[in-house]
């Protein structure tokens, strides 16, 4: 197992999971859309304030040259009636479009006109004197390009009541449409004011919420090493967000109108279509023949050379623009084509995408046909909320890849937990994987538990290696489980051997020992149907002080323990093949139970162990002996013990008679048998 390895996947899907980034998306979008539809539902019953003016009445209009200057007298008969919103058909030869347009008797402080659903406005004038200008005539009679200009201004006390003409600019267009890009509006200078935030409030709010939605992902895509799609869904967010607020008269006049954000304006625009292209690429796939790939790149290459075109003046930002709207249109109807048969295949991830891109284009078609056939005498624009619903389809999108990527997380841990202890992490101060370093280590009391199979060597010499491993895992995973159910945890596996460690009670070790002889019996009928021989395996206890840490180099490490109780627990282990014994426990660690008694033990005696000066008393533990067998050792233990303690005094002919008395009597007290060969040898 390759820990840093797994530590580095590990830490990587934890700090995404942390964040669920796609359902705030989701909730923020609920949020914003039911903070947002109040603000919409005033726009749309207009200004109920006693201080604003709609000037929707009694408007007059009439068509001339641009060299021509009439008066603006209501009388005159080339004057004509008009009630806005209304659409005007430009008769042939007519270059300009005069409005006369009364205000109102009343008399306000700090008067003002908000200028909006006038295209083209020339100049605007009362009583001979100019009072505002948008757009400007070049030499040859044809419109300057111009960044715009604040639609608010100042009138004075005097104007009330008076006639304001508006002179617009009509040549070469085949309509004009009056009064559908808002209303023309008349009223105090800070209401005005104040209805023009209003008015661009839901274009900032969705832009800067679609800018905030990229934020997270951006950063996560610059400083991890995540899936590509968290980078392509930060792109479409900061682009649709940076495109919805570049209209805003607020944000523009922030800039002073500058030529630089017209080419930002601009230069989004056509960069959207490659921004769809690219997330669609890495989420669903390049599509047939690398075609999504092709869309865009071509995108891609018509944007700065648009942007060159226009800014140098040789063709206008109009004519610009409309290759790309053409191949948005295209590149749009081929995602969903693609998203479509994706979706019916199954793919829960192009529903999301056909559903938002669906509603989005569904509201851009509805403000194309609005603007261009006037459906609808109010001027809506949907497209801020087509690109937020299409946006919540991709927040859907990226909240399954969060979601996948929490439940590879979960797997992680699940798979770090098999191969490193959660409570080895506990121990050691750490809450997760991803916190162990090279080195870290602890000092604690715990009861060592070493078992290991008898014979193991030749029984799987008698085997295939698929069997021999079948074998293996099928031991352990019966006897594993009942080392966790009392309270302790598998340190490692070393081939046949287990190492498990048990930081409570000294019971529960013991207890885990006489369950797993118990669960060696139930597995030994088991795998003689099968034709695998029975086995036996001998277990060894000691408590004592460890060690529990990090070892290897920066590249490579695992966990493990250090301390004299491993060695000694292992020891013991081996001893229970010299004395014939399940289960063999140190004297010392016996006597730190609470109650030694409530198991069946008897006193093994005193053994030299490798690496220690001292001899180690031990005790066999037989709880889990047949009923018969153990009420004989019950029974005998005394005679038994005085045989050990005669053989530790030197009387070996003594302890001899003992153990052979007790071997004569109960031929199936292996360990009396073995300490009579122990006498007989000396």
């Amino acid at each position: 197992m390759d820990f840093n390895h797994l530590r580095g996947i590990t830490q990587m899907q934890l700090r995404l999971s942390r964040f669920p980034y796609g359902r705030l998306i989701l909730w923020l979008g609920v949020l914003i859309i039911s903070c947002l539809v109040p603000v919409q539902a005033q726009l749309l019953q207009g200004q109920t304030q006693a201080t604003l003016f709609p000037l929707t009445e009694h408007w007059q209009y009439h068509w001339d040259r641009l060299e021509s200057e009439p008066e603006p007298t209501r009388d005159s008969q080339v004057w004509q009636a008009i009630a806005p919103p209304q659409r005007l058909s430009v008769p042939p030869g007519a270059e300009a479009l005069w409005l006369a347009i009364p205000l109102p008797e009343t008399q306000l402080a700090f008067p003002a006109l908000y200028f909006q659903g006038i295209p083209h406005i020339l100049e605007a004038s009362i009583n001979g004197e100019v009072i505002y200008i948008f757009d400007e005539l070049t030499a040859n009679n044809t419109l300057k390009h111009k960044e715009g200009e604040f639609p608010i201004i100042a009138l004075r006390p005097e104007h009330h009541g008076q006639t304001l003409l508006i002179r617009s600019y009509v040549a070469g267009q085949s309509s004009i449409s009056l009064g559908y890009d808002g209303r023309l509006l008349y009223g105090k200078k800070p209401h005005l004011f104040r209805q023009l935030v209003l008015r661009d409030s839901i274009r900032l709010i969705l832009g800067f919420f679609f800018i905030t939605c990229g934020f997270f992902p951006l950063v996560i895509s610059l400083f991890r090493e995540t899936d590509s799609i968290y980078g392509s869904f930060s792109f479409v967010a900061y682009l649709i967000g940076i495109y919805t607020i570049s209209t805003a008269q607020v944000i523009r006049l922030l800039f002073d109108y500058s030529i630089l954000w017209t080419f930002i304006h601009h230069g989004v625009f056509h960069l959207l279509p490659v921004s769809l292209g690219f997330f669609f690429e890495h989420v669903f796939g390049l599509g047939p023949k690398k075609l999504i790939r092709r869309l865009w790149q071509v995108h891609l290459l018509y944007a700065p050379l648009a942007l060159i075109l226009a800014g140098a003046e040789i063709i206008t930002w109009k004519t610009a623009a409309f290759p790309t709207q053409m191949g948005a249109l295209l590149t749009a109807s081929v995602i969903i084509i693609l998203a479509i048969w994706k979706a019916h295949k199954g793919n829960p991830e192009a529903k999301a995408l056909c559903l938002g891109l669906a509603l989005f284009l569904a509201c851009t078609m509805y403000d194309i046909l609005n603007h261009l056939y006037m459906i609808f005498p109010w001027r809506l624009q949907l497209y801020p909320w087509g690109m937020l619903f299409f946006l919540i389809g991709l927040a859907f999108i990226l909240e399954r890849r969060f979601i996948e990527a929490e439940n590879h997380l979960k797997a992680y841990a699940q798979a770090s937990d098999r191969f490193v202890p959660h409570e080895f992490l506990q121990f050691l101060g750490k809450t997760s994987i991803i916190d162990v370093q090279l080195g870290d280590q602890v000092e604690q009391e715990m009861t060592v538990l070493f078992s290991d199979i008898r014979s193991f060597t030749s029984i799987s010499e008698s085997m295939p290696p698929n069997r021999n491993f079948n074998f293996l895992n099928a031991y352990l995973r019966k006897v594993s489980p009942v080392i966790r159910e009392h309270d302790g945890f598998i340190d490692k596996y070393i081939g046949d051997a287990v190492m498990a460690l048990f930081p409570q009670r000294v019971e529960d070790a013991v207890g885990a020992a006489i369950a797993m002889q118990k669960a060696l019996h139930t597995f030994n009928q088991e795998i003689r149907a099968e034709g695998y021989p029975a086995i036996n395996i001998g277990i060894g206890l000691h408590r004592g002080t460890l060690m529990l840490g990090t070892i290897g180099e920066e590249q490579r490490m695992e966990t493990t323990v250090i301390a004299d109780a491993v060695n000694l627990a292992s020891r013991l282990e081996e001893s229970t093949k010299r004395f014939g014994a399940d289960l063999i426990i140190s004297r010392k660690t016996l006597e730190q139970m609470a109650n030694p008694d409530q198991f069946a033990w008897r006193y093994l005696g005193k053994i030299m162990v490798k690496g220690k000066k001292e001899s180690v008393e031990i005790c066999e533990i037989y709880e889990s002996d047949p009923p018969r067998l153990k009420a004989f050792k019950r029974e005998t233990r005394s005679q038994f013990e005085q045989g050990i303690h005669l053989y530790d005094q030197g009387e070996i002919e003594q302890s001899a008679a003992i153990f052979k008395a007790l071997w004569e009597t109960n031929p199936e007290d292996t360990v009396a048998h073995l300490c009579l060969l122990r006498c007989n040898h000396l």
